[in-house]
């Protein structure tokens, strides 16, 4: 940062300053790599939705994918076969938030990397249209089950004009309630649906969405809206479309609906909450779980800054009155939800039994907070909380983890420069297989040498260090990062342990989103954070679906019997007005002693993290 200059001064500065110095440079063979995954992405595994999928390759047609990798024709010009008849099936979309959400920073970061080093049109015409095909994608996903309602994930099922049918059957639909007006199913599980707007014909939707879909959901669109909005070949009803959804979101989040009685909770169109999508900081281990008191010394700072990343992408895209008041006044001063995250969020990393899909999440508020976040305050929290994140004290956290996803994050939105990160960002990124990254037999280590905590890894070179301990799940993880090139294969690597060392092979194509997102941020933002942020700037409030905007007061935000509207200086934090509070407004004090429920209930949260559902493969 530049001596003397107030932050909002520096961001307005940098602003206008070519990325002069980026993380990542270009380089020859990491440009070569991408490339490979781009034709990838555009043939296979974007060939549904423009989001990122996995496709599983019907066995017999294996080899022929992996000859088209070989040589420059297109896939139907190549094998005489539309792309779609040689898979098997797509899958993931019930991961669709957080992979395509992640994978949309990358489409997001290539297209303003083209334009700002004035790469071919036709380069940059391939870019914006398939950010422009994602963002379409991305109104279907949060608009598919109704206003304030977003999806977990969507599936076209009807081809377009020449395309053969989708691959895969379609599942079977289940209405949102039963005759007697009960929901379905009676138990709350990810569900496949119809759609229940409007518009929307060829598509379904599964239900049941959960933090870490939401949070990825708001990534994508927030780096989306920052690559198009201000490009002119973009429509303008798309562009608009991003922030109209995710602010209707965002006021839904604000809202008290049925069960735990507390705001910052996602509901389905059935009317229930969803199993896992809590966001409020009082809530312990799902929508369900354990309800925090109010002025609970400790509360699930994982959540809260999951929360905090959501809102304020909805407020930045939008401008509206009511998400700024609501996010200053209610999550960041009452409740004082940065400092929460910074207490415990970087509880997730416990050792080997680490989860990484939790790292993973809480990277995406990073990468959300981190590229909007200019209160000077609460940016100064939210670069202790990167630091923590880089190095918590914990073997497992990102400096030891070794994931460029996690590092150029650090690197490029934290307080300090990072000069260790593009060296080994970039030998990490280079180690992966070139497309097509068909799913492969590696395992590193036999029952001899588990036994006896050392492997010689599958290259008979490298040798990996065993933990005595097992991993989440009981796997068998090494001491160290294992060396992306012996390490296992895996269709999404920043939520796959790195220290694990053993998996088999599949018909499943890896559709390498995930790479895409690293290598493009990474050459997009430059080694000094300071330069890194989008500049403050007025945007006019974003016309709603209901017509209108409002510039004051609340929607219902708050917890049931806090007195609150979401106004300044109320919230759950304050408990104003609730039975039993002998204060008035203002009567939460923050840093006090750990209360003796806090104390109970952290190593709850410590292990409800740990535990968080993650869907496997």
């Amino acid at each position: 940062m530049r001596p003397g200059l107030p932050l909002a001064a520096v961001l307005l500065f940098s602003a206008s300053v070519a990325n002069a110095d980026p993380i990542l440079a270009a380089d020859p063979a990491l440009d070569a790599l991408a490339a490979t995954y781009e034709r990838q992405q555009d043939t296979f595994a974007r060939a549904e939705s423009g989001q990122n999928l996995d496709a599983f390759i019907k066995p017999a047609d294996i080899q022929s994918v992996k000859d088209f990798f070989a040589q420059g024709q297109s896939f139907q010009a190549f094998t005489g076969k539309h792309p779609f008849d040689v898979v098997e099936s797509f899958d993931e979309h019930g991961d669709m938030g957080n992979f395509s959400g992640i994978a949309s920073v990358g489409l997001a970061a290539r297209l303003m990397v083209l334009k700002r080093d004035n790469a071919p049109a036709a380069e940059i015409t391939r870019a914006r249209d398939a950010c422009i095909r994602a963002a379409r994608t991305w109104h279907v996903f949060a608009a598919i089950g109704g206003p304030g309602v977003v999806a977990r994930g969507v599936r076209r099922v009807t081809p377009l004009a020449g395309e053969p049918a989708l691959p895969g059957t379609v599942p079977t639909l289940t209405p949102l309630k039963d005759g007697g007006g009960a929901p379905l199913p009676a138990s709350k599980t990810d569900t496949w649906r119809a759609p229940v707007a409007s518009g929307f014909d060829g598509w379904i939707w599964v239900d049941n969405t959960s933090k870490d879909q939401l949070s990825g959901y708001a990534l994508g669109v927030l780096w989306l809206w920052d690559a198009l909005r201000t490009d002119t070949a973009a429509p303008k009803d798309v562009v608009d479309a991003l922030v109209t959804d995710l602010v209707s979101f965002a006021k839904e989040l604000m809202k008290i609906g049925s069960g735990p009685n507390v705001d910052l909770v996602a509901h389905d169109a059935d009317g229930r909450p969803t199993s896992f999508g809590d966001l409020n900081s009082r809530l312990v281990d799902g929508s369900s779980g354990i309800v925090l008191g109010a002025n609970s010394s400790i509360q699930n700072g994982f959540n809260a800054a999951l929360a905090m990343g959501i809102i304020r992408a909805a407020h930045r895209m939008s401008g509206d009155a009511v998400l700024k008041k609501y996010y200053e006044d209610d999550l960041v001063t009452a409740r004082d939800y940065p400092g929460h995250a910074v207490a415990t969020a970087p509880l997730l990393f416990v050792g080997e039994a680490t989860n990484f899909s939790n790292a993973n999440m809480l990277a995406i508020a990073l990468a959300t907070l981190g590229r909007i976040e200019t209160v000077p305050a609460v940016r100064a929290k939210l670069t202790q909380l990167i630091d923590k994140f880089w190095d918590s004290g914990n073997n497992r956290s990102a400096k030891y983890a070794k994931q460029p996803w996690f590092d150029v994050i650090v690197a490029g939105f934290g307080g300090a420069v990072r000069p260790e990160v593009p060296a080994r960002m970039h030998d990490a990124l280079v180690a992966y297989p070139a497309a097509p990254t068909i799913q492969r037999d590696i395992v590193n280590c036999d029952a001899g040498e588990i036994a006896a905590l050392s492997c010689l890894a599958v290259d008979g070179v490298t040798t990996i260090p065993l933990s005595s301990s097992k991993g989440r799940g009981g796997s068998i993880v090494s001491t160290m990062s294992v060396p992306v090139s012996v390490r296992p294969d895996t269709n999404f690597a920043w939520r796959s342990d790195p220290f694990g060392v053993n998996d088999g092979p599949s018909n499943r194509l890896n559709p390498r989103g995930d790479w895409l997102a690293a290598y493009w941020l990474g050459r997009l933002l430059d080694r000094d954070p300071s330069k890194n942020l989008i500049a403050p700037d007025a945007i006019p409030p974003v016309v709603g679906p209901d017509g209108g905007t409002s510039t004051s007061g609340g929607v219902g935000g708050g917890d049931a019997g806090s007195g609150t509207s979401g106004g300044p200086g109320a919230g759950p934090g304050t408990s104003c007005g609730a039975a039993g509070d002998s204060g008035g407004c203002g009567c939460l004090v923050h840093g006090r002693g750990t209360d003796a429920a806090g104390l109970f209930v952290l190593a709850g949260l410590v292990a409800a993290i740990a535990r968080r559902r993650r869907r496997t493969r």
